[in-house]
């Protein structure tokens, strides 16, 4: 069936034949408007990946994450934890004692050890002192000796000119010259004594005796295992290492046995906090030392860094942050330092985003 059309379309919609007819409003009006805002929402996509391709020529993004050095404060010896100096999140500024730690056994192997050095100290200055003794008594002999010799000395020169004199025998002064010639081998025993006691007595100073020898040699000994010991019980004393930390973490509490090389707690140093930076390697030229990046907190938060260290290639992320799906990344470790003050607060291993100019 054909339509035909024996007049004109009608340009007025509501007149037909000549007369007007009264059509209710429409129910929705139409806009121009929304025909912009459908290509306008078409277009996001677009827009959006202009404004990435924009963003990354502009601005270069690298990751990162805040690192602050830590100690881990061990027992140098075995013992019982007694007491606790400190506790958590409270600082510890450098030589303050941690913890002190009890060894019985220690303490008794110590004065167990002072005991013995005193007995043969004294021991040995005994020996030394009869030694003394004996030499000045053997000085006092030798003394009295050189004096006899002197007064029979005398005594033969003066028998002699009274033999010339004739005054005095022959017999009598071959008496006295016998008398003087015994003292002189009298005096001559006596300092041959007196040579070997000085001899004696030097090697017993020099150690070289076998009596004071073999003491000697035990002192040094002992002297060596108390000092170890007492080293040891010195180390007991736990003490905070160079600059002022915070204490993060207690391993141990007081009452519990801690071997050589157990923990006992963890310090760290928000003082000297750094960034580790992984900056992908086509911004290579980017990672210099010296270079002043921006820094941006998860908070907001921005503040100034600068490179201070490019020692290598690493991985990106660590093995927990991989997805199982996603192929293992490289980029440039580059370390950083703040050049202004932080206000946020920092934490271990926080991420944060470089921003690199």
């Amino acid at each position: 069936m054909k339509i035909r059309f024996n007049q004109p379309e009608s340009k007025a919609p509501d007149i037909d034949r000549g007369l007007r007819v009264q059509y209710s409003a429409a129910k929705r009006s139409a806009r121009p408007w929304r025909w912009y805002l459908i290509i306008a929402i078409s277009s996001l996509p677009i827009v959006y990946l202009l404004g990435v391709i924009v963003w990354d020529a502009i601005n270069i993004e690298a990751n990162g994450r805040i690192r602050l050095p830590s100690f881990t404060v061990r027992a140098a010896a075995d013992g019982y934890v007694q007491q606790l100096f400190v506790e958590p999140l409270q600082t510890a500024s450098e030589g303050s004692r941690l913890a002190g730690m009890v060894n019985t056994a220690l303490f008794d192997n110590r004065d167990r050890l002072q005991v013995e050095l005193d007995a043969l100290v004294q021991e040995k200055r005994k020996m030394l002192l009869q030694a003394g003794h004996s030499r000045a008594n053997a000085m006092e002999l030798l003394k009295f000796a050189q004096e006899q010799k002197n007064f029979s000395y005398r005594r033969l020169r003066q028998y002699e000119s009274l033999f010339k004199q004739g005054a005095a025998t022959q017999a009598e002064v071959a008496s006295i010259r016998s008398q003087y010639n015994s003292v002189l081998e009298n005096l001559a025993m006596l300092e041959r004594g007196e040579r070997q006691e000085r001899d004696r007595l030097y090697s017993q100073e020099h150690g070289q005796s076998p009596e004071i020898r073999m003491i000697s040699n035990r002192i040094n000994q002992l002297q060596l295992e108390f000092d170890k010991i007492q080293d040891q019980i010195y180390q007991l004393n736990l003490i905070a290492p160079a600059g002022n930390g915070m204490v993060a973490e207690l391993f141990a509490q007081p009452g519990e046995f801690l071997s050589r090389g157990q923990p006992l707690l963890e310090i760290i140093f928000p003082e000297k906090a750094y960034i580790d930076a992984y900056i992908p390697p086509k911004y290579q030229d980017y990672a210099v030392v010296g270079q002043t990046v921006t820094v941006k907190f998860p908070n907001g938060e921005k503040v100034k860094a600068k490179i201070t260290s490019v020692p290598g290639v690493m991985q990106k992320s660590v093995t927990a942050e991989i997805n199982p799906l996603e192929t293992v990344q490289f980029a440039i470790l580059a370390q950083l330092e703040f050049v202004e003050n932080v206000k946020n607060r920092l934490i271990n291993g926080m991420p944060v985003t470089i921003y690199l100019k």
